[in-house]
């Protein structure tokens, strides 16, 4: 039976009780939170499924805390699809990423909430918060093995589209060690996947973190270093926003031996991998084009003054590219978006480590205005926004094939 009719003939509490499972509950969830803004959603859930306990005599069945878990979950599964260019109401893919919610939901539950809280009449009668770890976009649980360092789909391509500030996840044992600000993930490279959809049309290699910027950021050297001399810079483990919010708590911030736990899990492999990628194209094409997709808020004040320029190419001041890229960046025609090369960001720590134009192995980094494409204050994708400008860095990416090498 489709989830379709089975949500109808739930709204009019015409269920039978061995229909009304763990999934098929979790099924009518998922089409609530899509026929209804989110607020609208939780209030006409709970109403439906007191009266359906109701209609078949186990009132005692029912979980307010459960309930408002379970919507949340879905909820954020929803941005996650979304987030990395895919369908947002399919439910064969909720089945598909979500093992411990549909196989094993109490150790999903067990992630956030105590045996002891969970299972009190006070979390039976009104929703209370988790006392474990709260749930949101950073601490997403799937499975119990944990989430890949990268994404990779790789193409026979001379050119690799790098996306290290993608991702919005942090495990664990991490999130204990840090504020709620954190969760939140404010300064992420929203939806790259799904503004660079067109990446695999043109048989381009992507690779892009899973996990946040707050754990460990991958367009930092690892020793430490400083990006820009005589600046504002974010840290290899960042330890505030870029609002400046704090991170961690006074004198919680992550020492030596932490650092370089994280640098060792989640550092090195995304790196380890950039290095292969760039190797097996620079030996089958004769060279190859690292470009480093990134986007930011339109206002930043901790880093610069007034709105950002819509593109912001960063070379290194032309040490990262020969003079055909160079000649490429200055004539592109962005149309209605403003641009500008070297400005505040010249290029990141991967932009600056990899290039040997000597060698034929370029680098270009874009730092994209959200306002391009996002609703900023909500962060949230904005389709005809993106639509516009999507296709005006897929214009970008072929004109840079086109004339990395004469």
């Amino acid at each position: 039976m489709s989830s379709e009719s089975l949500t109808e003939r739930f709204k009019r509490q015409e269920i039978y009780p061995n229909e009304f499972n763990h999934l098929a509950h979790l099924k009518v969830a998922w089409d609530y939170i899509h026929e209804y803004s989110m607020v609208e959603a939780r209030e006409k859930f709970h109403q439906d499924i007191i009266k359906l306990t109701k209609v078949l005599g186990a009132e005692e069945k029912y979980h307010r805390t459960l309930t408002d878990f379970f919507l949340d979950y879905l909820y954020q599964v929803k941005w996650y699809l979304n987030h990395n260019g895919t369908s947002s109401e399919s439910w064969a893919l909720v089945e598909q990423e979500c093992s411990l919610l549909i196989k094993n939901a109490k150790k999903l539950i067990s992630y956030y909430y105590s045996d002891e809280l969970i299972n009190s009449d006070l979390a039976r009668t009104q929703y209370v918060d988790a006392d474990i770890m709260p749930l949101d976009r950073a601490s997403l649980r799937f499975s119990e093995a944990e989430i890949p360092v990268f994404d990779l789909v790789e193409q026979d391509s001379p050119l690799i589209v790098s996306m290290p500030h993608h991702g919005q996840f942090i495990p664990y044992d991490v999130l204990e060690q840090m504020t709620d600000t954190a969760l939140i993930s404010a300064d992420t490279d929203w939806y790259l996947v799904q503004l660079y959809d067109f990446l695999e049309e043109l048989n381009v290699t992507r690779i892009n973190a899973n996990y946040s910027r707050y754990l460990i950021d991958l367009n930092r050297d690892s020793s430490g270093k400083v990006l820009y001399k005589g600046a504002d810079n974010t840290e290899l483990w960042p330890t505030s926003t870029f609002d400046l919010e704090p991170l961690y708590e006074e004198d919680e911030e992550p020492d030596a031996q932490e650092v370089a736990r994280r640098t060792e899990l989640y550092w090195k492999p995304y790196h380890q991998e950039l290095e292969r990628l760039i190797k097996h194209a620079k030996d089958k094409f004769g060279y190859c084009l690292l470009f480093e997709a990134h986007t930011i808020q339109s206002h930043v004040p901790r880093f610069f003054d007034g709105q950002l320029p819509d593109f912001n190419f960063g070379t290194n001041e032309g040490q990262t590219v020969n003079d055909e890229l160079k000649a490429v960046l200055e004539s592109f025609d962005t149309g209605d978006y403003s641009k500008i090369i070297n400005g505040r960001f010249k290029g990141g720590f991967i932009t600056r480590q990899y290039a040997k134009p000597d060698d034929n192995i370029f680098t270009i980094q874009l730092e994209l205005s959200q306002i391009t494409y996002l609703d900023e204050k909500l962060r949230l994708f904005d389709q005809e926004k993106a639509k516009k400008v999507s296709d005006v860095i897929k214009r970008l990416v072929l004109e840079l094939l086109k004339n990395t090498i004469k």
